[in-house]
């Protein structure tokens, strides 16, 4: 279970985060919807322990995320703002994943090869947008993560691979029914995807 408890975060003055408090459950998909600025990806850093709370708690079945390198590892992220060193190819990041992830795994990495039609040798800077996009979700799966924070992953990407890369997401442990999964498409098809799967 992935929980906040009266969170709070400021800025410069600025409150962003004001007694912030929700449960994300086993097995639940949770979407946060808002304006810009309202917060949402602010308490996705809180959730992915690179933000540390002014006061209140941020946890994983009842264990701190922040500068918990255990628990840290049972997650993985796909920020809005992805970083990659600006030389490194996908197999490149691949090696540093499966160094940083304890549960990386290259049969699922080989396995989502056949999903995304990139070159492992191009550098990830030459890429267009969409297909860094692309890059991150291969890797991030590969993590093998039990928990899944997404934070506008579809942002740049074309339809057809929105609707993969969601399919993807969804059954990362079990078979969604297919009306669920239209239910699940519909309520993010802005592209305004802020996420957290457990």
């Amino acid at each position: 279970m992935l929980e906040a408890k009266n969170v709070v975060k400021t800025f410069d003055g600025f409150r962003a985060l004001d007694g912030v408090s929700m449960t994300v459950p086993q097995g639940a998909v949770y979407g946060l919807v808002g304006p810009n600025g309202a917060g949402k990806s602010t308490i996705i850093r809180h959730f992915t322990g690179i933000y540390r709370p002014d006061s209140g708690e941020i946890t994983l079945d009842g264990q701190p995320i922040y500068e918990n390198p255990a628990v840290k590892g049972r997650m993985a992220a796909i920020p809005d703002d992805w970083y990659f060193f600006p030389q490194a190819s996908i197999r490149e990041m691949a090696r540093l994943y499966a160094g940083t992830h304890p549960f990386f795994s290259w049969d699922r990495y080989h396995k989502l090869r056949e999903v995304f039609p990139l070159s492992e040798k191009q550098p990830l800077r030459r890429m267009s947008k969409g297909m860094q996009k692309q890059a991150a979700f291969w890797l991030t799966m590969s993590c093998m993560p039990e928990v899944l924070v997404l934070d506008e992953p579809v942002d740049g990407l074309d339809p057809l691979m929105r609707r993969q890369v969601q399919t993807i997401a969804l059954r990362r442990k079990r078979k969604y029914p297919s009306a669920r999964l239209r239910q699940l498409r519909q309520s993010c098809k802005e592209g305004t995807w802020n996420i957290l799967l457990i």
